[in-house]
């Protein structure tokens, strides 16, 4: 199998950054996104005893590490000019911590109108104008955007697919594409249809399930997401991205995530 599987630091997202990387490595899995919303590991505030055990771990496990910014009222496409100056900031600080761990690559949003009134053009122009500058820190730094789908409803101005595939041209050349099969669904499109379009730059995907309405980030199958069509398509391409799980399991992580592993090792053996 050619696509690789990671697992986002979000399963504990309770826990610190450090908690929650080893609980996963010890899991057996040797990709890690780490977010930087979790405790310890926010951009500007990290220690430097962090870095050392998170290079520690991924020295002792053999880990492969991707990094998430923060998203909390951070929006690249924010009407507002100070939101959209504190995006710049928390991506620039995300890009010096993803230096410093040697990470390759970083997730950054496309971004929402702040209103459902703002005109679908200039929310565009403004999430163009976010990413160019992050970009050309990213491209100094040798680091690859992967630049994911996060807008749907009445403040998206992606309309279609290919308008994700547009916003990334006007980036770095060596942007890729990150499909969120949540928000996909949540956008109204069939997520292997975005995966098709995509395909040729589609790096990675965050795999978590909803019911078609808010961002649930439910274990996979817990929803009303179609994993095998998925999955049996990525298998048929011989896609070598990495399928990222990114789900939050409050109750019970181990779990959430052993039947989320389950569930696409039993949907590709059905292929």
């Amino acid at each position: 199998m050619k696509m690789k599987i990671g697992v986002s630091t979000l399963l504990y997202e309770k826990e610190d950054i450090i908690t929650s990387a080893t609980k996963i490595a010890e899991s057996g899995q040797k990709r890690i996104e780490l977010f930087c919303e979790l405790a310890g590991f926010y951009p500007g505030e990290v220690t430097d005893e962090t870095f050392e055990a998170l290079a520690s771990l991924a020295k002792d496990y053999g880990l492969t590490y991707s990094i998430h910014p923060p998203c909390t009222n951070l929006n690249p496409a924010s009407s507002d000019p100070s939101e959209r100056a504190r995006v710049i900031d928390a991506y620039l600080g995300t890009v010096e911590l993803a230096t410093r761990l040697g990470i390759r690559d970083m997730v950054v949003h496309s971004g929402h109108k702040s209103d459902p009134d703002v005109d679908d053009v200039w929310a565009f122009d403004l999430a163009r104008q976010t990413l160019k500058t992050v970009g050309k820190t990213t491209e100094q730094a040798g680091i690859v955007m992967l630049l994911e789908n996060t807008c749907w409803g009445a403040t998206g101005f992606l309309g279609t697919p290919q308008d994700l595939v547009t916003l990334a041209d006007l980036c770095p050349p060596s942007t890729k594409l990150l499909l969120d099969v949540g928000h996909a669904v949540n956008w109204g499109m069939n997520p292997t249809e975005c995966a098709r379009i995509w395909l040729p730059r589609l790096a990675q995907i965050h795999a978590h399930d909803n019911h078609g309405e808010h961002d649930e980030h439910l274990e996979l199958g817990k929803g009303i997401i179609d994993w095998c069509e998925l999955l049996c398509f990525l298998k048929a391409e011989s896609w070598d991205g990495i399928f990222m799980l990114e789900v939050v399991a409050l109750e019970d992580p181990e779990a959430a995530l052993a039947r989320s592993l389950d569930l696409v090792r039993t949907c590709l053996s059905q292929c």
